[in-house]
């Protein structure tokens, strides 16, 4: 990579930690890139993973860094470009890090990712990692709240970007994770009001603990009927 690329991504880091909105786009107009590297050592990290990774936590600063997400599209930043080669590493796409975005910053940013068309094998990517994770469950065997509470926003994020057609219609593997044969799609589009419904693993079925999930059902209620309105085995 060319020096002067290198310092301007440099840069736009600085802005982007700093919260510098107008510094940030002063430095995309000059050609500053989101999706490239910043230390010529480091191929595999982006000016982006470095916001992902502050979104995840501080999260009082997240207001301002949706801004930076936006002007960040505006000047065409387009996650799919990092989809070289995501079966040999999903950590070079940025959206992988949005499975531990456990806040109300991390998946407004994913539906702004979504609404300007966010591609379909970078969500696969974000469903693996949280299927992965989750596999792992470490502190479900003892029915950690904290544990709880760390996935509440990731499953969150699984039917959220599940409520996008142009995602689910192209992936035969979102479909069978969110298992919609077994549902009622009408609901889909509800659950981009994310904070409708209560999200509840029953740990009673599962029979691989203490070493991880498998047949632990996902039951997705409406806060105000109580209702069931999906149910998903993870």
């Amino acid at each position: 990579m060319e020096y002067k690329q290198l310092e301007l991504n440099r840069a736009l880091l600085e802005a982007v930690k700093e919260t510098d909105v107008e510094r940030a786009e002063v430095l995309l107009q000059q050609g500053a890139d989101p999706l490239g590297i910043f230390d010529e050592k480091e191929y595999d990290n982006f000016v982006l993973h470095e916001m992902f990774i502050d979104v995840a936590w501080e999260e009082e600063l997240n207001e301002k860094r949706q801004e930076l997400l936006r002007l960040f599209l505006a000047y065409g930043m387009d996650v799919s470009t990092t989809n070289t080669a995501p079966e040999i590493d999903d950590y070079l796409n940025p959206v992988w890090l949005m499975a531990h975005m456990n806040n109300e910053g991390g998946i407004r940013m994913l539906k702004l990712l979504l609404d300007h068309g966010l591609d379909v094998v970078s969500a696969e990517i974000l469903f693996n990692h949280i299927f992965l994770d989750m596999g792992l469950c470490v502190g479900c065997e003892i029915y950690d709240e904290s544990w709880l509470e760390e996935w509440r926003y990731p499953m969150k994020m699984m039917m959220l970007v599940a409520s996008y057609p142009h995602i689910l219609e192209a992936s035969d593997y979102i479909r069978k994770c969110v298992e919609v044969e077994r549902n009622d799609v009408s609901w889909l589009s509800s659950f981009r009001d994310w904070n409708r419904f209560v999200y509840e693993i029953d740990l009673s079925t599962c029979d691989r603990l203490p070493h991880g999930l498998r047949n632990a059902p996902l039951h997705i209620r409406d806060k105000k009927t109580g209702d069931t309105v999906w149910t998903m085995f993870i």
